[in-house]
C-alpha cells in the first residue's frame, strides 16, 4: 500500500455534522483542505472533546491520522466508534482494513475488508475493498494465515502497549503486557516494556525484578541492560550506573535497533561522545529514524561539539513534532513559563503557579481562549492573589502547592516532575468536582507518592508526621489521588 493511493484519497472525504463543537470542526476542516494535517487534527480532536458522542468527528480524526501515517492510532479511534458510538457505521470496517494493510497485518485487514463487503455488497467502498483483497492476494493464501495469526496479534499488542506507555497510561500498559508475556513467555521485548511500565508507575522493585528475570533467562539482553541504566539514572544510583555504563561501552551490537537503543541510552545519561558515535554511525549506514532518533542525535551532537549535525537533526525533529520548537538542545534556558496551546493542562497550571511565586501580576491579563474551565478558574484565583477568603476547591489545591513549595522549590528543575504530577491531579480531580478537603493530608500524600516514584527510601509514618497528620489519614488521600493519575 502506498501513501497517496486511491484508497487513502477516497478516505479523505468530509463528513458533515452539526454539534456545538462546530467552530472547532470547521477550523479543522479548513486546515485539512489546505493540507495542514497536523493543525487539522488538533482542531478536530478539540471538537471531539466538546462533542464526545458525535461519531463523525472521531471518524474524521481517524481519516487524518491515516493520511499522516498514524495507522494504529487511527484504528484505535475507529474501533471506539464501532464499539461505543455507532455500530451501524459499516464503512469503518473498510477504513480499518486499509490501516491494517498499511501495518502489514493482513489477517486483520482481510477480516475487516470482508466484513465491510458482507454488509455493503454494493457500498461506496465495495470496489476499493475488493481491490484491497486482490492486492493482498488473500483469496489464494487463506490456508496459510493461521500460522501467522499469533504474529499479527503480537505486533498489534506491542504497538498498543507502546502507545499506552507514550501516553502515560501505565496501568493499562501493565495489564496488556502481562497478558502478552503469559501467552508468549519468551517474548523479551514485552518483558522490557512491562518493566518500564512498572518503573514509571512507581513499582520500582517489580520493574527491577522483571529485568533481572530477563537477564537470568536471556543473558546479555541489550534492551534490559539499557533499561536498567535508565532506572539507575532516574534513581540517582550513580555508582551502579557508572559501573553498568562502563560495561556497555565495550558492547558492539550488530543490529540497527540495538545501536539506536545503546546510543539513546548513552545520550540520556549524559555520555554524549559515545552516544554521538553510535547514532552518527547509523546515519552513515543509511538508517532513517523517527523523531526520537533525531532528538537524541541532535542532543548528543550538540553536547559533543558537532553544531551543524545537531542543527540538521533538529530540523528533522521539527518536521515530525513542530511542538518541540523552543526545546532545542542549545536552548539552555527554555521558556518553560511561557503559556502555549501546545502544552498539557498540568504544564500550564504549573507555569501559572511559578509565575505567581515569582511575583508576576495577572491583574491586567485575560485568560487565553484555549484555557479549559479549570485553568481559567485557577488563573482568576491567582489574579486575585489567592484571596484567602476564597475557600473553593481550586484555592485549596493551590494551598497544597504552596505547602509543597516549602520543601520542594518550584523554581528548581529537579522538582518539576513533582509539580507536574500534582497539577495533573488538580486538573482531572477538578473535572470530577473533587473537594481537596484536607490540605496537609493531601500534601503528605503527594510528597510520599512522589518519593516512591523516585524510589526514595521513606516510610509513610515519617511523611505523615512531617505534615502533622495520621498515617491512616494520609493513606486515605494516597488512594484518592491515585484515582486521578495515569
Amino acid at each position: 500500500m502506498k501513501k497517496g493511493s486511491k484508497k487513502t484519497e477516497r478516505m479523505g472525504k468530509v463528513y458533515p455534522f452539526n454539534p456545538t463543537g462546530e467552530s472547532y470542526y470547521r477550523r479543522g476542516m479548513a486546515m485539512y483542505q489546505r493540507g495542514q494535517l497536523d493543525k487539522a487534527l488538533k482542531y478536530i480532536l478539540r471538537a471531539h472533546e466538546l462533542e464526545p458522542a458525535e461519531p463523525m468527528i472521531l471518524v474524521q480524526a481517524a481519516i487524518i491520522e491515516t493520511e499522516i501515517g498514524e495507522f494504529a492510532s487511527s484504528n484505535d479511534r475507529l474501533r471506539h466508534v464501532l464499539n461505543k458510538l455507532d455500530p451501524s457505521m459499516s464503512e469503518i470496517h473498510y477504513f480499518m482494513a486499509n490501516n491494517f494493510a498499511h501495518l502489514g497485518l493482513f489477517q486483520e485487514a482481510y477480516k475487516h475488508a470482508t466484513a465491510y463487503l458482507d454488509l455493503n455488497e454494493d457500498g461506496e467502498f465495495a470496489e476499493d475493498a475488493e481491490d484491497l483483497l486482490e492486492l493482498m492476494s488473500l483469496e489464494e493464501e487463506e490456508e496459510e494465515w493461521d500460522e501467522d495469526l499469533d504474529q499479527d496479534e503480537l505486533i498489534m499488542h506491542q504497538e498498543q502497549a507502546g502507545k499506552l506507555l507514550a501516553e502515560g497510561k501505565f496501568k493499562e500498559a501493565i495489564e496488556l503486557l502481562e497478558e502478552v508475556i503469559e501467552r508468549f513467555p519468551d517474548y523479551w521485548s514485552a518483558y522490557n516494556n512491562l518493566a518500564l511500565a512498572y518503573f514509571y508507575f512507581g513499582e520500582t522493585e517489580q520493574a527491577t525484578a522483571l529485568l533481572t528475570e530477563v537477564l537470568n533467562r536471556n543473558p546479555g539482553n541489550l534492551h534490559a541492560l539499557c533499561n536498567l541504566a535508565v532506572f539507575y539514572h532516574y534513581q540517582e544510583r550513580v555508582d551502579e550506573l557508572d559501573q553498568l555504563m562502563d560495561a556497555l561501552e565495550s558492547v558492539r551490537p550488530f543490529l540497527y535497533e540495538h545501536r539506536f537503543k545503546l546510543g539513546a541510552t548513552f545520550a540520556l545519561v549524559g555520555r554524549h561522545e559515545k552516544a554521538y558515535g553510535w547514532l552518527k554511525s547509523l546515519v552513515k549506514r543509511g538508517f532513517e529514524g523517527d523523531a526520537g532518533f533525531y532528538f537524541w542525535l541532535s542532543h548528543s551532537a550538540w553536547h559533543s561539539g558537532h553544531k551543524k549535525v545537531a542543527e540538521d537533526a533538529w530540523k528533522r525533529v521539527l518536521d515530525e513534532q513542530p511542538e518541540k520548537q523552543g526545546h532545542e538542545p542549545w536552548n539552555t534556558k527554555p521558556e518553560d513559563d511561557a503559556l502555549s496551546e501546545e502544552m498539557y493542562p498540568e504544564e500550564r497550571l504549573f507555569s501559572l503557579f511559578k509565575a505567581s511565586m515569582a511575583g508576576s501580576s495577572l491583574a491586567d491579563e485575560v485568560p487565553p481562549a484555549y484555557f479549559t474551565s479549570v485553568e481559567e478558574e485557577y488563573f482568576n484565583l491567582l489574579r486575585n492573589h489567592g484571596d484567602r477568603m476564597d475557600q473553593s476547591p481550586i484555592h485549596r489545591a493551590h494551598e497544597v502547592a504552596l505547602l509543597l513549595n516549602r520543601s520542594f522549590d518550584a523554581a528548581l528543575e529537579e522538582n518539576k516532575g513533582l509539580y507536574y504530577m500534582w497539577f495533573h491531579i488538580v486538573f482531572f480531580a477538578s473535572e470530577e468536582q473533587y473537594g481537596f478537603k484536607n490540605i496537609p493530608a493531601l500534601t503528605a500524600a503527594v510528597e510520599y507518592s512522589w518519593k516512591k516514584v523516585r524510589a526514595h527510601r521513606v516510610s509513610q509514618k515519617e511523611v505523615a508526621q512531617k505534615h502533622g497528620v495520621s498515617t491512616a489519614t494520609m493513606r486515605k488521600y494516597i488512594n484518592d489521588i491515585q484515582n486521578f493519575l495515569p
